[in-house]
């Protein structure tokens, strides 16, 4: 078993108390299982999940590992340079790859379960690019909590054969993010941030317009509010937008939310609503339209 010695536990942050003997464990655990692969590439999202699974891997494979990141319309705005930054820190072969997701007349369709054919254009680059450098696995950061969800894309992850290391590991969400917390990860406390696709109500079209407007309207709201954890919901002329119950009380500084209209009238929006997001309960997929405790703001009649 390639296990972690002190040092690569203390990795640059000496201020932080050690990891708990279970992570330990489970860290280890994780190591192992990448250990026993010919080689390996990651889907390396800009998220802790997969940002851990890619430093364990390193530590598991070295040369013999590299991550892959996927680009397309949905791509959220910033998180390719953030995916490169976490690869860069890890010191893993980078990879960034192109699909074409959105142009499936089936996804942009927008199903129920679009997140099926995204996923299976994904692990089918994945496999392209494992079996170009002579790798044998592919590996996601799919975690015990995400197991509880509806999601399509864990049946295309099944019939590509991925492996994920940290249900096999035992991780947690929490173990993720105080593993990946201290391997100095910067990522180890980022918001989750699901593809733009997300925001577009099931059953109405994905169109790269409504990708773009969505993904102009959430770097808008976060360069104006300071926020990190929000989503905007394209509902037509009408942008929601969904913040965490913490960051709310940044929305009710004075003049903000009339900046905000403004900005977002300019990409298109006529009305902008505002409110806490809602989290889906386990076994469900998450809701649009939430419940808007902000005021509602129309931006029509201004």
């Amino acid at each position: 078993m390639n296990c972690l010695n002190c040092h690569e536990w203390r990795v640059l942050n000496m201020s932080l108390s050690p990891p708990s003997s279970d992570l330990r464990v489970k860290a280890e655990k994780a190591v192992h299982i990448i250990g026993q692969f010919n080689g390996a590439v990651v889907a390396l999202s800009a998220g802790v999940d997969s940002s851990l699974v890619a430093a364990l891997a390193h530590k598991a494979l070295g040369d013999r590992v590299a991550a892959v990141t996927a680009i397309s319309e949905s791509l959220a705005p910033g998180e390719i340079e953030i995916a490169k930054k976490t690869a860069r820190g890890i010191g893993i072969r980078h990879i960034v790859v192109t699909t074409d997701e959105v142009h499936n007349t089936i996804y942009a369709a927008n199903p129920a379960n679009r997140c099926y054919y995204c996923k299976d254009t994904l692990y089918r680059e994945l496999r392209r690019q494992a079996d170009k450098s002579g790798f044998e696995a592919i590996l996601d950061g799919t975690q015990l909590d995400d197991l509880g969800d509806t999601r399509p894309g864990l049946l295309a992850a099944k019939e590509a054969g991925v492996r994920s290391p940290l249900v096999e590991a035992g991780f947690s969400k929490k173990d993720v993010r105080e593993t990946a917390h201290f391997f100095g990860l910067e990522v180890w406390d980022k918001p989750a941030m699901p593809c733009l696709s997300s925001r577009i109500p099931h059953g109405e079209e994905i169109t790269v317009e409504k990708l773009s407007q969505v993904g102009r309207a959430e770097s808008i709201v976060k360069r104006l509010s300071g926020a990190r954890d929000i989503r905007v919901r394209h509902h037509g002329e009408v942008a929601s937008i969904e913040v965490s119950q913490e960051e709310v009380p940044l929305f009710h500084r004075d003049g903000l939310m009339n900046h905000v209209k403004k900005e977002l009238r300019l990409i298109g929006f006529t009305s902008v609503t505002i409110g806490p997001r809602k989290y889906p309960s386990r076994g469900h997929t998450a809701a649009t339209g939430q419940d808007y405790l902000l005021p509602i703001i129309n931006t029509s009649n201004h």
